[in-house]
């Protein structure tokens, strides 16, 4: 008897286990026997029940079997014989049709007499879903949910709120469940009770992805069904690709356009929305919209400019810039005066010439630019005549003349220079020839001229000496003349000088650049005279300046009937009276003059 229990006993565990969801009758196998058969725990008046549904029934003495029926109010239908304890029946319910029904049982004891029908009260089979099920949320930037490609995205701030709808029909419904949403958790289930079809979901850590929320809605026969919405939280803008560029960075360019494309390539928004769009500008400007195919063109401005990339998702977000450095400069550079020596025919060796210039952008390329040089007659046109052609001095902005030049033979003519400028972003300029004349390098000049008197009588027997230096500035090994001349002090512009007495400097002794000449002459008329010394009078010999050529003396001649006739002449002290009116007159015209 004691493993005939055992054997029930896990008979009855196995069963219990075996059966689905269904509901139960609340009642132990195992509890105290029943002289009454009835069903043990339901179903119950009212009762919604699917599935499997197990239909427990009391423990009676003696008894050998149990017939179960069910009706749907017109017939009573066998459903199960139970033969023995434990005394239930697994009944699958959803052989019959959704609608009221009543079970009711009978009992058979061992001496074959019967308990009667016992008739449960009226209860409603129900195996269908819910149906109709929706679930959508509003706020949405772009898309319904209705698939991955569709989905919702949101860009709702991390302690915002996000808010779902849903709705579905049963005869019998009981609550619905959202899960697997952004954030920590779940909100709670919608019913049963009282049903709000919504929820406002706030956890507080909304993090940026993407979900596949799912709604799960119950009847009261523990029917389900489920739908489902795909949504994305996208706070975060994208990163834009590498750009390929037609203009080098970091180096000056002449580019009037910058040609890009490949902004998509690289490009990424971390698994959001998507890239929708690419935006360009030079830093200074407002951005262009250049599309989703990340390619386009720009113009270029003048100097060192910054050109910005970027790109915006879906749903708006804009990502940082990509930022270039583009160096352009169009403008040729700008030249400024030559520095050369004084250009004489004295000249010898390498003569240095340099042209000042500057450029605003890119600055001057110095090793490219270039000088070139020539000899003109006449200090005009574009190209020298004398020499034909523009010969090269070499490269740079600053260079030497060779040395091989003749400067001896080219008193009178002209340099002409010219110089091709370039700057680092390839701009080119050649200058416009610019001439210098080349001067002679002698020059003479007279100093310390002198008479030894202011006074002399007028004849040929009256004779002062003229003293003067003959000066150059370099050594002369040559001759030259000097001249004394004299007109009367009184002269004008129509006057002529006569010719007093003339010197000739010989050869090499003016190598030390300095000659003492000493002349005599004498007044034939008497006034008073301009006494003129000239050095090189016939302007025979090339100099740098012709205007320090001559030196002028005031000096008197006296009558001497004049003098003679005079009663108590003293010719000493007369002459010594002369001698200072003059000097007197001398002095007022040098302070005149100077």
């Amino acid at each position: 008897m004691l493993s005939r229990r055992v054997f029930l006993s896990t008979f009855v565990v196995i069963l219990l286990c075996a059966v689905p969801h269904g509901a139960w009758m609340t009642v132990d196998a195992s509890a105290g026997r029943s002289d009454d058969l009835d069903f043990s725990g339901g179903p119950n008046a009212g009762q919604v029940v699917s599935g499997t549904y197990t239909i427990l029934m009391t423990n009676v003495v003696d008894m050998d079997y149990i017939n179960i029926e069910v009706s749907d109010g017109s017939v009573w239908t066998s459903i199960a014989n139970v033969t023995n304890a434990p005394w239930l029946s697994a009944w699958d319910t959803s052989s019959h049709s959704d609608g009221d029904y009543q079970l009711r049982i009978e009992g058979t004891l061992a001496n074959s007499t019967t308990t009667g029908w016992v008739v449960s009260p009226t209860f409603t089979i129900d195996n269908t879903a819910p149906t109709g099920l929706t679930l959508s949320t509003s706020g949405a930037v772009i898309g319904d949910g209705s698939s991955t490609i569709s989905r919702a995205w949101f860009t709702t701030d991390e302690a915002g709120t996000m808010n779902f709808d849903w709705n579905g029909s049963d005869s019998h419904l009981s609550h619905a469940t959202l899960t697997n949403v952004p954030g920590s958790g779940n909100p709670p289930q919608d019913g049963p009770g009282t049903i709000l079809n919504s929820w406002a979901w706030s956890p507080g850590d909304l993090t940026e992805g993407t979900w596949n929320s799912v709604l799960s809605v119950f009847d009261e026969g523990g029917n389900s069904a489920q739908t489902s919405i795909h949504i994305g939280i996208d706070r975060s803008g994208p990163e834009v690709g590498t750009p390929s560029l037609s203009v080098a960075t970091g180096s000056w360019s002449d580019a009037t356009t910058l040609i890009f494309n490949g902004l998509s390539s690289g490009a990424t928004d971390n698994d959001g929305s998507g890239i929708t769009t690419y935006h360009v500008r030079d830093s200074t400007d407002e951005w262009a919209d250049i599309g989703s195919a990340g390619s386009g063109s720009m113009s270029l401005d003048e100097g060192v400019r910054t050109i910005q990339f970027r790109a915006v998702d879906r749903v708006g977000n804009i990502g940082d810039s990509l930022d270039v450095t583009m160096m352009i400069d169009r403008s040729a550079p700008v030249a400024g005066g030559w520095i050369l020596p004084e250009l004489t025919d004295s000249l010898s060796g390498q003569v240095a010439v340099s042209i000042d210039a500057t450029d605003a952008n890119a600055g001057i390329a110095t090793t490219s630019c270039s000088i070139e040089y020539g000899f003109d007659s006449n200090g005009a046109g574009s190209t020298p005549d004398i020499s034909s052609d523009w010969l090269s001095v070499g490269s740079g902005t600053s260079n030497s003349l060779s040395a091989a030049i003749d400067w001896s033979t080219r008193a009178g003519q002209f340099l002409s220079l010219r110089s091709t400028l370039v700057d680092t972003a390839g701009n080119t300029v050649t200058t416009p020839a610019s001439h210098f004349l080349i001067l002679p390098g002698l020059d003479f000049s007279i100093s310390d001229a002198s008479l030894d008197r202011l006074v002399v009588r007028a004849g040929s027997q009256d004779t002062v000496q003229l003293e003067a230096n003959i000066d150059t500035n370099e050594v002369y090994p040559g001759s030259v003349v000097v001249r004394v001349e004299s007109a009367p002090a009184s002269r004008d512009s129509m006057t002529e000088w006569t010719t007093l007495n003339s010197v000739a400097i010989s050869t090499g002794s003016l190598m030390d650049q300095q000659e003492r000449v000493v002349v005599d002459i004498t007044l034939l008329t008497a006034g008073e005279f301009d006494i003129r010394v000239i050095v090189d009078p016939d302007d025979s010999i090339s100099e740098r300046d012709e205007g320090n050529n001559e030196a002028f003396l005031l000096i008197g001649a006296a009558n001497p009937e004049v003098i003679g006739s005079v009663s108590g002449f003293a010719p000493d002290l007369v002459l010594l009276l002369l001698a200072g009116l003059f000097a007197s007159r001398v002095l007022k015209r040098r302070e005149s003059a100077s």
